[in-house]
């Protein structure tokens, strides 16, 4: 059997080869199917060597290298959503039809996702970069780009974190999104939709069909001192690790 230094490294090789888990997307194309079961093996290997896991162990910043889902279904917002809906189907296509709209014809692409774990203030920040436009030219004739490539950071606050056996729940709070160094702000909304907080969790309590906060709970099947990986609750796996450029902890909220 292999020890904790030979499978993380198998691990890492399988999230860099798939682009994060994203080229086994089956909407897309049923591709590197046979990478999906082998990172679950290894995981599956790796899980009884983690470290304990506490609210230590943890704590503090991590950032998404592999997810066997969309890389934004990490987000407390999307999985208080899962949550909500409680069925595996249906939340599978709501998920399906916002790739479509925010993802059609590649005009929209995930960056980094990060995380930041805070006990002592019962908070976890959640982000993810969105590129938009990120390569627009006139196909086989094109040598210059049409349009200029516009963006942001989502951000998302949930408060009420907590940690009890192996399981992490938080209740999400607000989300907005933010200006990233290096990336043009989004034109003509950008002074109306960014850098303002949206209380999420006043607007889900309006809806009818809510019948409880929003929240989440996911499992914390494996940590050490630069590793974490969770499981939510139908089984999509999501593996972080410590940044090597802490960027989150100086989140303003």
């Amino acid at each position: 059997m292999k020890d904790r230094k030979d499978l993380k490294a198998l691990i890492y090789q399988v999230a860099a080869a798939t682009d994060r888990g994203q080229r086994m997307n089956a909407m897309i194309a049923p591709m590197y199917q046979n990478k999906l079961e082998e990172i679950k093996k290894l995981v599956e290997d790796l899980q009884p060597l983690s470290d304990e896991i506490t609210q230590s162990s943890i704590e503090g910043e991590w950032e998404l290298i592999y997810s066997s889902v969309d890389l934004f279904r990490s987000s407390p917002f999307f999985l208080a959503i899962e949550k909500a809906l409680n069925d595996k189907s249906k939340s599978d296509l709501f998920f399906k039809l916002h790739l479509l709209q925010v993802g059609s014809f590649g005009l929209s692409t995930v960056g980094r996702v990060g995380q930041y774990l805070n006990f002592t203030k019962g908070e976890m920040i959640s982000t993810f970069d969105t590129t938009i436009f990120g390569l627009t030219t006139i196909p086989i004739f094109g040598w210059f780009k049409l349009l200029p490539t516009f963006g942001g950071r989502v951000i998302t606050l949930a408060n009420k974190l907590q940690l009890k056996d192996n399981i992490l729940s938080m209740e999400l709070e607000k989300t907005k999104v933010s200006e990233v160094d290096g990336l043009g702000k989004i034109p003509f909304v950008d002074s109306i939709l960014m850098e303002r907080w949206y209380p999420v969790k006043t607007v889900w309590k309006l809806l009818p069909w809510n019948k409880e906060n929003p929240n989440c709970e996911i499992s914390v099947i494996y940590v050490d001192k630069d590793l974490r990986i969770i499981r939510d609750m139908h089984g999509a796996l999501f593996v972080y690790i410590r940044p090597s450029i802490p960027l989150l902890k100086q989140t303003t909220i």
